[in-house]
């Protein structure tokens, strides 16, 4: 789960996403949309338009006492529902995020002004992977804010024991309005699975997820997307099965060999150094999610797969379908140690055919390297049955501990640190994540929130760039509501997946008129499940939101497990023949139990049957 988590950064990630920010609404409690928006609230969450404007509620000029060393805050005044009013002095709160030195240091988008104009908070971004953290962790050099990255969930009670992190619960009671009333569920899940058995709410997860019928996707989420112009350019040819889609990408290899610079192409690649292109395309094109503790969750039955020792299970049948692809010439060679950038690169270029996700489509870029402006990486219909993440899906959890968010002993500011949770888990906050700046990239237009300006514009050249600028990269580590939640309004944080016809390209609408719908992608999905032909994920297993992390050792072992897989993929990707993949298999399959993933394993096991145990004794209130 948390490989998805960090990269889901980049769909934000073009699966890219952004949120609302009204800078003269009071950062301590939920905007008004409209002035009745109190009492909407909870009703309001079909695409209905609003009918008024939003109402001035700002507290943000209000300077109450600055906050002394400890952390408190002495005569704080207090706004009309009574919440206390902080004060709007510029502070920097350190945060780790994890991920990629790319995005270290001060966050200075256009979102992150507006969190600094509203609240006089600054993020200074410190990135890395899971030993960083836990080097910071055992050295005592914290940051103010930290994120369970990778195996640091593992952490969670040492860190708690060690006084390392600090109890939220007063802080919620008074500076979380916003997420005792979005996210309550999260506040019991983490009672119970992250509190050391104190029953206290120490982390806060992300991307807290609500059932709504009323939205679908335009194009999905992950799988595998593939170039539609190509495929047009074979015939379009009918797939039911693996091996047609093998075939079809053989042909369109074949058909086209170069691209316009005379690079060699190729269907299918992938990247060096994590598990993500293995447990995200084909396991999802199948109807299972990627999973704790290196494991894959079916989406219709809640079976849990074991990835790296069942030599039957989802995870290793993708591994030997890239081995087919690499055989019959249509994998690249290079995928086996390139670099997500050189990656993300070839499929804008055209070099290579399929992508890992709907956050890469290609783009203008790679319309203009093409010349096709029909070139999208679309999934096609037929081959395989998943279309997960379709519908928005109830998880009051958000992602749990993969990651979620706590405040450090080391955090001079913690009142105003829980305003800034607050505000991100808010659906105010949520719109200006997603969406970006109210007025600059979104408005009210006919009583209806709409695109506005460049965000309204994804075929302009340079719009990748203005996600980039405006912010869109860090949502999914920072906003405490999924991209799909419903506003106040009726709409989506994300006004992006609000599907708006002006907006649909070409190549998404030819796909939909050639698989019978009217006008995009998501049309012939739905059609397909609703035909028992497709799956999709919109059952939700509540014990998944209970399932404890596992011990330090589990979670090294795991994470020495995917160490040796990525070592030893060219073993199983560049076998010659069955033979030689099964022999291979077999020896990494021994290999994992004889470093202990077989018990790492059995642990896991455990946990999953007392969380299904205490489900049952658990009411969730979402």
């Amino acid at each position: 789960m948390s490989i998805l988590k960090k990269r889901t950064s980049w769909i934000a990630i073009m699966v890219i996403m952004t949120l609302l920010a009204l800078s003269a609404c009071s950062g301590n409690k939920e905007e008004n949309n409209t002035s009745s928006s109190k009492a909407n609230d909870s009703t309001n969450t079909t695409n209905t338009a609003g009918t008024s404007n939003s109402t001035d509620t700002s507290d943000a000029n209000k300077a109450p006492a600055a906050n002394n060393s400890t952390g408190t805050t002495e005569n704080t005044a207090a706004d009309s529902d009574g919440y206390p009013v902080l004060p709007r002095d510029p502070i920097t709160l350190r945060v780790f995020i994890g991920g990629a030195d790319t995005d270290k240091g001060i966050w200075n988008t256009t979102i992150a002004q507006e969190i600094k104009k509203k609240l006089g908070i600054t993020l200074d971004f410190i990135t890395g992977d899971d030993v960083k953290a836990k080097t910071m962790i055992a050295g005592g050099d914290l940051p103010d804010v930290i994120m369970t990255v990778g195996s640091v969930s593992a952490l969670v009670n040492s860190m708690i024991q060690g006084g390392q992190v600090i109890p939220l619960d007063d802080l919620i009671d008074k500076y979380g309005p916003n997420i005792k009333k979005y996210t309550p569920g999260a506040l019991e899940i983490m009672k119970k699975v992250a509190s050391n058995n104190t029953g206290k709410v120490y982390f806060l997860p992300v991307r807290v997820s609500k059932a709504n019928d009323a939205s679908m996707a335009k194009d999905g989420f992950v799988g595998f997307y593939t170039r539609w112009d190509l495929y047009k350019g074979v015939g379009a040819p009918a797939m039911n099965n693996e091996d047609d889609f093998l075939k079809v990408n053989k042909e369109m290899q074949d058909k086209y060999p170069t691209t316009k610079d005379g690079k060699k192409t190729y269907a299918f690649s992938a990247w060096g150094g994590e598990l993500f292109p293995y447990i995200i395309s084909y396991p999802h094109a199948m109807g299972w999610s990627n999973w704790l503790s290196d494991t894959s969750l079916n989406a219709t039955t809640g079976d849990v797969s074991y990835n790296f020792t069942e030599k039957d299970g989802v995870f290793w049948k993708g591994i030997k379908f890239f081995n087919k692809a690499y055989r019959m010439g249509i994998f690249d060679p290079e995928g086996i140690t390139q670099k997500i950038d050189q990656y993300i690169a070839k499929l804008n270029s055209g070099q290579v055919f399929n992508s890992a996700a709907s956050f890469w489509m290609g783009g203008n870029e790679l319309i203009q390297n093409t010349g096709n402006d029909n070139a999208q990486l679309l999934q096609l219909p037929g081959p395989f049955p998943g279309y997960l993440y379709l519908y928005p899906i109830e998880n009051p959890g958000g992602n749990s501990l993969s990651p979620a968010h706590a405040i450090t002993k080391a955090n001079k500011y913690p009142e105003r640190t829980m305003e800034l949770f607050n505000y991100l888990s808010g659906t105010e906050g949520g719109r200006l994540l997603y969406t970006g700046v109210k007025g600059v990239d979104w408005d009210v237009v006919d009583g209806k929130p709409k695109l506005i300006g460049k965000m309204a514009n994804p075929s302009d050249p340079g719009y990748a760039d203005y996600l980039k600028s405006v912010g869109t990269e860090k949502l999914n580590r920072l906003a405490g509501l999924i991209e799909s939640y419903p506003a106040e309004d009726g709409y989506p944080l994300d006004l992006k997946i609000n599907i708006d016809p002006a907006t649909v390209t070409k190549a998404e609408k030819e796909l939909a008129q050639q698989f019978g719908a009217d006008l995009y992608p998501g049309q012939v999905y739905d059609k397909l499940v609703k035909e028992g032909k497709g799956i999709v994920n919109t059952t939700y297993f509540p014990f998944t939101a209970f399932v404890k992390q596992p011990s330090e050792q589990t979670a090294q072992t795991l994470v020495k497990a995917e160490q040796y897989f990525m070592a030893n993929v060219a073993k199983y990707i560049m076998a010659k023949d069955d033979a030689a993949f099964d022999a291979a298999q077999q020896k990494a399959i021994d290999d994992f139990n004889a470093m202990g993933v077989d018990k790492a394993y059995d642990e896991f096991r455990k946990l999953i049957d007392d969380a299904k145990e205490f489900a049952k004794t658990v009411k969730l209130d979402q």
